[in-house]
């Protein structure tokens, strides 16, 4: 078990000058109080930096060393920054120092290539070697699992990505998680039997090519074999390249979820910008047909003289229709009725027509002829028809109402276009400082990252349908061999079978430990939880195959939904259970890991955190932890506290607190 004795910095981050925490030996909890800017983060990533060589932002990206030298020290001329770190392991005392100082030559460095970086390591007061010392540190405490030693509150919040099989965040999350419980020891057992069965294949090709009856199907074998290798290393070499993307989509998605308020107001910007456009040419749209409509609006005035006159000629109009009608059906009349008076006889039966017929056909002539000329007429109505029609548009071309319309447009654009400018310079106010190149950058680079990860898939997806068929191939071949046999092949073929049923007894005794592995950790989880969590409805964690935990009620059902404080419980429940079920043990140390909490919650946190390790460093503010409430909560468990005092913006002091 890895236990710390100390910690000594000089000029790391606002720590000016030499600068040391002593640790106690007792198990127990250690508490370094802090306000927020003094240098809580910086003293866990000094252990991190002892141990890994580098320094990472919350849970976040890692960080350019040459910006971590203290910054009065530097107006001093004094550059660079030191980290020991002593600790215990396995009966053995180690001292671990790592230095980072400029080059022989450079007088004021600029970047992290103008500094050397020294790292030395004692074991009870022997210095080792560089790859004795990289071999013991990888041993201790192996970087890959240090995310379950060293974490801050804000990395708690990524373990509810554990409970979504597929996201790449959860993958990397569970492979750490196996890798602290030991899995990978088995896993590469499992490969190494897998090669075994492998080697035997080609033993077999081999004692096949010695015999005449099999010489052929032992070259063809030998041949799929070679062929086989080639596509299994394509294979494994795009999953390599997917890993690594997966790791920096993890990354970067994380990043992306820190940048998300930043990137929702660029985005915001950009969308009222485009609104602003889109008002402005709509505006410009409305005030052009306004304009075109203000010159007839004269019109406007007279439309009711207008109606009145259109009214009137219309009247005149049907009065005028009306003889016009009458006179072309006179007209028609009496023309027949000449006609009949000229043949003297009816037009209708034929008889010759009586003189007394005659005198009153005549009578009706006279009667029936009109002094109006229907074509007279017609021009007359075709020029009220012209008069009317040439009234109706005057009243139309007014457009008093699409005006008003148009108008009532116009001033809710202008609502709408003002109203945008207001939010858009709260916005630009809110964003005048950020790097939008780097927020945009982050974006960018996502999406090619997920758009490089779908090319690897479609070529891994592509391989393995080529192996699987290699594999088939092999099969067929390997079948037609068993046909034939001598001592040789026997010996060979009896070797491989071997091999392959103990890869596959071995890869299900690897899957048979992970579920009782993963039981034991839910068990574990669920101990702790029912201490720390304030819901006594809340009886059991229940954990899925990448080891998130989901809350279960009393009644046996599941809570899909959680709150943020929840969720560090649970989160805080599977560090513990890990602590317990992994062969690797040391110190936990939690930066403001009760942010997200209630006082309630907080408290059972904290009479649990002697629990979860032998060895707990707390760093906190004061009103995240009150350091009276800490002492009756901890009583006897509290072994040391410490304050970070600030001297100026760049000088804090670690100060005992006695």
């Amino acid at each position: 078990m890895l236990s710390i004795r100390s910690i000594r910095l000089a000029n790391f981050g606002p720590f000016k000058g030499e600068q040391r925490i002593e640790v106690p030996a007792a198990s127990g909890v250690s508490i370094i109080y802090g306000e927020n800017m003094r240098g809580k983060t910086t003293l866990l990533n000094a252990i991190r930096y002892a141990l890994f060589g580098k320094v990472i932002t919350r849970g976040a990206s890692q960080m350019a060393l040459h910006q971590i030298g203290n910054w009065e020290a530097a107006k001093d001329g004094i550059y660079g920054f030191k980290v020991v770190l002593e600790f215990e392991h396995e009966a053995s005392s180690y001292e671990l120092t790592r230095e980072h100082r400029p080059r022989a030559g450079i007088a004021v460095p600029q970047s992290d290539i103008d500094y050397q970086q020294d790292c030395f390591l004692r074991k009870n007061g022997d210095v080792l070697s560089p790859d004795a010392r990289d071999a013991a540190i990888a041993r201790i405490m192996p970087e890959t699992v240090s995310r379950f030693f060293l974490f801050d509150g804000e990395l708690l919040q990524q373990y509810e990505e554990l409970l979504h099989n597929e996201s790449d965040m959860g993958r990397s999350i569970k492979e750490a998680i196996e890798r602290i419980l030991g899995v990978p020891v088995l896993t590469n057992g499992r490969l190494d039997l897998t090669e075994l069965a492998k080697d035997a294949q080609k033993r077999e090709a081999k004692a096949a090519q010695k015999n005449q009856k099999t010489q052929t199907l032992g070259n063809q074998h030998e041949a799929l074999l070679v062929q086989r290798d080639g596509q299994q290393q394509e294979v494994d070499r795009l999953k390599g390249e997917m890993e690594s993307l997966r790791l920096n989509k993890a990354a970067l998605e994380d990043q992306m979820r820190k940048t998300q308020r930043t990137k929702g107001l660029l985005d915001d910007r950009q969308r009222l910008e485009d609104a602003i456009t889109v008002a402005e040419a709509k505006l410009r749209e409305k005030e052009d047909r306004r304009k075109e409509l203000l010159t007839m609006a004269w019109k406007g005035l007279l439309t009711g003289r207008i109606a009145q006159i259109r009214v009137a000629l219309e009247q005149d109009l049907r009065a005028l229709r009306d003889r016009y009608q009458r006179a072309v059906i006179s007209s028609d009349v009496v023309g027949k009725l000449r006609e009949a008076l000229k043949a003297g006889e009816c037009s209708t039966c034929g008889n010759d027509l009586s003189a007394a017929a005659s005198e009153r056909l005549a009578k009706l002539i006279a009667d029936g002829e009109t002094n109006e000329d229907h074509v007279l007429l017609e021009a007359g109505i075709q020029e009220l028809d012209r008069r009317i029609t040439a009234l109706k548009q005057s009243e139309a071309g007014s457009g008093v109402e699409v005006l008003q319309e148009i108008q009532n447009a116009i001033d809710d654009l202008r609502i709408e276009k003002a109203s945008a400018e207001d939010s858009l310079a709260d916005i630009r106010e809110q964003t005048k400082d950020l790097d939008e190149t780097e927020v945009r950058r982050l974006y960018s680079d996502f999406e090619k990252t997920v758009s490089e990860l779908t090319i690897l898939q479609l070529g891994v997806k592509k391989q393995e349908e080529a192996l699987r068929t290699a594999n088939d191939n092999i099969s067929k071949v390997e079948a037609e061999m068993a046909k034939f046999s001598d001592i040789d092949l026997g010996t060979e073929r009896a070797r491989k079978e071997m091999c392959e049923s103990l890869r596959t007894l071995f890869a299900a005794a690897v899957d048979a430990y992970r579920e009782r592995l993963r039981a034991r950790v839910e068990r574990d989880a669920t101990s702790l939880f029912v201490k720390l969590t304030s819901e006594p409805e809340y009886t059991a964690l229940s954990i899925n195959d990448s080891y998130g935990l989901t809350i279960v009620h009393e009644d046996g059902s599941q809570i899909p939904v959680r709150s943020a404080g929840a969720e560090h419980i649970v989160a805080l429940s599977l560090m513990g259970a890990l602590q317990r079920n992994a062969p690797l043990s040391g110190p936990i140390v939690m930066d403001s890991p009760f942010g997200r909490l209630d006082d309630v919650h907080t408290t059972k946190v904290v009479q649990a955190l002697s629990s979860m390790a032998d060895q707990v460093m707390l760093l906190v503010y004061e009103s995240e932890l009150n350091p009276t409430q800490a002492r009756n909560q901890l009583q006897g468990s509290l072994r040391k506290e410490y304050r970070i005092a600030r001297l100026t913006a760049r000088h804090s002091e670690l100060q005992s607190i006695v």
